[in-house]
């Protein structure tokens, strides 16, 4: 069974909030950032609850992210000298997950081994990037994640080209 949401960046929020909706519009999610012991934490929420955790690793030669909460704890680390954006989960119930990007960047879909999770695509002429992405049950916390960290890297990447 799969399920259609779509993550966007809050209007006029100070600390990216992004937030995931379903298909009839509710809140399914909603990521923000904290700033815990100077080191920029996202919370995952459902509910109002946390479901996992997500911070950026400081001293790594590959970006990594450490993510831990309700799937347990796990990395996604990006790929070395990929023409796309690609990372690969590292633990957790998804160890091995595929997440690859199309050349353009709008395109994305994940993968554990050869069963496809989800595809991500992005929508082009509104006043936020919005994304849509068709999910499968079990692997919506996961998916949510995995796209959380790939838009803060593209926002760090743009920032860092300013």
């Amino acid at each position: 069974m799969s399920r259609t949401l779509s993550i966007a960046n809050k209007l006029l929020s100070l600390r990216g909030r992004m937030t995931v909706v379903d298909e009839s519009g509710a809140t399914a999610f909603e990521a923000h950032g904290t700033w815990s012991f100077f080191v920029k934490r996202w919370l995952i929420e459902q509910n109002g609850k946390t479901v996992l955790s997500l911070r950026r690793k400081i001293f790594a030669l590959r970006t990594t992210w450490l993510v831990s909460g309700e799937l347990g704890e796990f990395r996604l680390r990006r790929k070395w000298l990929a023409f796309t954006r690609q990372y690969v989960a590292i633990g957790g119930p998804f160890d091995g997950a595929q997440i690859k990007g199309n050349v353009l960047g709008l395109k994305f879909s994940v993968t554990h081994g050869k069963r496809p999770l989800a595809t991500v695509r992005t929508k082009l002429l509104t006043l936020r990037e919005r994304q849509t992405i068709d999910v499968e049950d079990d692997a919506v916390a996961f998916v949510v994640a995995a796209i959380v960290v790939m838009r803060l890297d593209r926002h760090d990447e743009q920032e860092q080209d300013e």
